[in-house]
């Protein structure tokens, strides 16, 4: 099942319904192997989002097989042996209701819940210490009744929630800086979707973007010097990076479907990202072009590099 709510969020809609209109007029040419290993979502069970693993040597393996859920946004812990992600196979009464789960890195072993509350958790990204995982949620209530998504950070077991932004604006997509000091994540508090950054307690945010255009899926380089993010600034959705403070923005990706979603390696010489429901990366300066990792009528999205 795929997110129920998703489609109605404007911030997130293009991180989570990627159309695949894949062209077969030309024989492709061979599949790339991943330079490391990683975590991405594909519907190619039956047409039902699960969370996968792909091989260096281009093995690809279903780590939640046994679930008619939607699973997504996988999040790895900091040492590789688990995975943190979003899933809705739980239900508020008899509607399903988005939560945040931690597996095993192999699948095995049994789940664990983190957030039992009645309302939608997801986006989670792990700390650089393993400590505490930041996420999403829309369980406050605005004076108005409605309700906006807010960053929350909670320990790695599910205990100790803390709220980190607030307002009547959707925030969404947090990413720890390598030090632990700072959150990047995109927001539409000025009107339009930007890149903030804020300490990792939730003060001093600051727009890095700060222009007209959607920029979204923030990702900061391994040193912690840069943020890789996607925008339509240009016209399609393309990946770009910055320095870690929005100066030195480049374009790394020219393609005609959408490039959302980035993730660096973690030596940070290579950005992955998925296009026209496909997943890719390029050299991390934007050399050489896109390497294609999948290929099929199957989208395969929401990809990240095991550390």
């Amino acid at each position: 099942m795929n997110s129920p709510f998703r489609s109605t969020i404007p911030l997130l809609v293009l991180a989570a319904a990627v159309a695949a209109c894949h062209d077969s007029s030309a024989p492709p040419p061979p599949l790339a192997l991943p330079p490391g290993e990683l975590a991405f979502v594909s519907d190619r069970r039956l047409g039902q989002k699960d969370i996968y693993l792909m091989g260096t040597d281009g093995t690809i393996t279903n780590l939640t097989p046994t679930s008619f859920a939607y699973e997504g946004w996988p999040s790895w812990s900091p040492d590789g042996t688990q995975i943190a992600f979003e899933s809705d196979r739980a239900l508020n009464g008899t509607v399903p209701q988005l939560d945040v789960y931690v597996m095993n890195a192999d699948g095995s072993g049994a789940l664990q819940r983190l957030t039992t509350d009645t309302t939608n958790e997801f986006e989670p990204a792990w700390s650089p210490d393993g400590a505490s995982i930041a996420f999403v949620s829309d369980r406050d209530t605005l004076a108005d009744g409605t309700r906006r998504f807010h960053i929350f950070v909670m320990n790695a077991d599910g205990s100790g929630v803390a709220r980190l932004t607030n307002g009547a604006a959707f925030d969404a997509q947090p990413a720890w800086s390598p030090d632990g000091t700072r959150i990047a994540f995109a927001t539409n508090r000025d009107g339009n979707d930007e890149i903030y950054v804020m300490h990792a307690d939730g003060t001093n945010p600051l727009n890095l973007t700060n222009r007209v255009g959607t920029d979204l899926g923030p990702a900061w380089s391994p040193d912690g010097t840069k943020i890789a993010f996607y925008s339509n600034r240009d016209g399609d959705f393309a990946i770009f990076i910055m320095n870690a403070d929005g100066t030195g923005v480049r374009q790394l990706t020219t393609s005609s479907p959408p490039d959302e979603l980035p993730s660096w390696s973690p030596d940070g010489r290579y950005i992955l990202f998925d296009s026209d429901a496909d997943l890719y990366f390029i050299n991390a300066d934007g050399s050489n072009g896109p390497q294609q990792l999948t290929r099929g009528s199957q989208t395969d999205i929401m990809a990240r590099w095991r550390p």
